[in-house]
């Protein structure tokens, strides 16, 4: 749990000059579009004054925040940096001398922390993919890998959202530092700020430094809390303020012309890119895939957060202008904050439509195909060739079997129910879901199995007498099923 010492005061929209109607007509503005909220919450001087996780979401449940992960390793690079374990001017492969290729490019010889942090390497294009390809020649190691995929560019003069950059950072944080990157923030950032939750994905032994983080909301909202603040934390310099100020200014163009060949990216995705914080039209922001935004508006003295599974966040990050911008010119009303209050408290996803009928049976399974992520082993849940699905006292229970997967779940009717799918290996947290399910009129059972640490929900939907369908909503970036989504175990 977040430390109540360091937790964010609360206030009322009305104390803080904010118009409460507003925060109720964005939310209103978002149900009408295909993005489903897990959690927003709106900071204004410094106070949170609207909250809302959409059940079976809550407060003290961490959520996968994706390349918001960035910024927490530029948070690393930018401590380490100020106590002299590296430049922004060293030249990457320099520290890295036994990942070098005998081949290696020479414009990674001009490759500097600076460029990783500005994904300005000079490659045209996401190379993870690449990189994860050539790290065969590299015992594995995936920075080893990037080394040897060439620079179509001279470093600094083409921006690509390339993940090995970032990732190279971190392991450079990690290697100058003799441990990982959490071992580094703890005592710097992350427990001055009453972060103790905080859980990483590992590549390695380091964590994987582009995603893979998971925090509370809150968690998020007081880091652009310092962002904004200058470094500062309840009177505690933390960060330094001009690192402060450089990461989240423009330190590398990303309009087209600065861009190698493609289809253009969302207007607010060409402002302008910081040390791993991107440009606004208005203020900055971090963010991470699906819809985990950090947004930083320093002219109205607010942070906004928001967790979401979507694949418009254009769209997302417009309708939070458009409707929080405004509201922060009048005062509001105590009326108008006491119907967001009632509101945010009552927050939930839909549950599945349930004629109230009987269903089991052991069914085959048709695993919907989905793009693959760099880490796919195949299908929504890698190796399962069939589900039984088993009445209970308050619902069902279902089980996955196959080629090393079998793992039950219990699945709720008419409210989610909790469930663990089984951890792969030692030192290693089983993964939490919250699931549920109806039969509709027609007798076919539809469940829902939110994995809930992360942004996704299972589907699963059986006819009688048919097979079992799987398939996520949206498919989690890394393509290795539930097991793929086990964190490493808090000490």
């Amino acid at each position: 749990m977040t430390s109540t010492s360091s937790s964010l005061p609360r206030s009322t929209p009305s104390a803080q000059g904010v118009d409460a109607a507003g925060v109720d007509r964005l939310i209103d503005a978002i149900s009408q579009t295909d993005t489903e909220m897990h959690s927003l919450m709106v900071v204004r001087h410094g106070h949170v004054i609207a909250e809302g996780w959409w059940a079976p979401f809550a407060p003290d449940l961490k959520h996968l925040v994706y390349s918001l992960s960035k910024t927490f390793t530029s948070a690393a690079a930018g401590l380490a940096i100020a106590e002299g374990r590296f430049g922004l001017d060293d030249v990457m492969v320099d520290h890295f001398p036994e990942l070098v290729p005998d081949d290696l490019d020479e414009k990674y010889r001009r490759y500097l922390v600076r460029h990783a942090l500005t994904m300005s390497s000079g490659h045209e294009s996401e190379a993870l993919d690449r990189a994860a390809a050539a790290s065969r020649k590299a015992g594995g190691d995936l920075l080893g890998g990037f080394f040897r995929v060439a620079p179509d560019r001279e470093p600094g003069s083409v921006f690509a959202y390339s993940q090995p950059t970032i990732y190279g950072v971190g392991r450079l944080v990690a290697k100058t530092t003799g441990g990982t990157i959490l071992d580094y923030l703890r005592p710097r950032l992350l427990d001055p700020l009453g972060i103790d939750e905080a859980q990483w994905m590992m590549l390695g032994d380091v964590e994987m430094g582009f995603s893979g983080i998971h925090v509370f909301t809150e968690s998020l909202a007081k880091t652009g809390q310092l962002m904004l603040d200058g470094g500062r934390w309840q009177g505690e310099q933390i960060l330094d303020p001009e690192w402060v100020a450089t990461a989240t200014s423009k330190q590398m163009d990303n309009d087209t012309a600065h861009r190698g060949p493609g289809a253009p990216d969302p207007i607010d995705w060409q402002q302008g890119y910081g040390f791993q914080y991107w440009m606004n039209r208005h203020g900055f922001r971090g963010d991470g895939a699906y819809g985990q935004f950090i947004i930083v508006w320093p002219e109205e003295d607010a942070v906004i957060i928001t967790t979401a599974e979507t694949i418009d966040m254009q769209t997302l990050l417009n309708l939070i202008t458009e409707h929080l911008r405004p509201a922060m010119i009048g005062a509001g009303t105590d009326e108008a904050d006491a119907a967001l209050a009632e509101r945010l408290s009552s927050l939930a996803l839909p549950l599945p439509d349930d004629a109230g009928t009987g269903f089991s049976g052991t069914f085959d399974v048709d695993a919907t195909a989905y793009p693959p992520g760099p880490f796919t082993s195949g299908g929504p849940v890698p190796g399962a060739e069939r589900v039984e699905v088993s009445e209970t006292g308050d619902g069902w229970a279902i089980r996955f079997v196959g080629d090393g997967v079998d793992a039950t779940l219990p699945v709720g009717r008419g409210d989610w129910v909790s469930g663990e799918w089984p951890a792969p290996a030692d030192g290693l947290d089983s993964v939490p879901f919250r699931s549920v399910a109806g039969v509709d009129a027609d007798g076919v059972w539809h469940a829902r199995l939110r994995m809930i640490q992360t942004p996704h929900a299972l589907r699963v939907d059986i006819t009688p007498g048919g097979k079992a369908t799987l398939a996520w909503r949206f498919p989690p970036l890394r393509g290795d099923g539930p097991v793929g989504h086990a964190l490493p175990s808090l000490d």
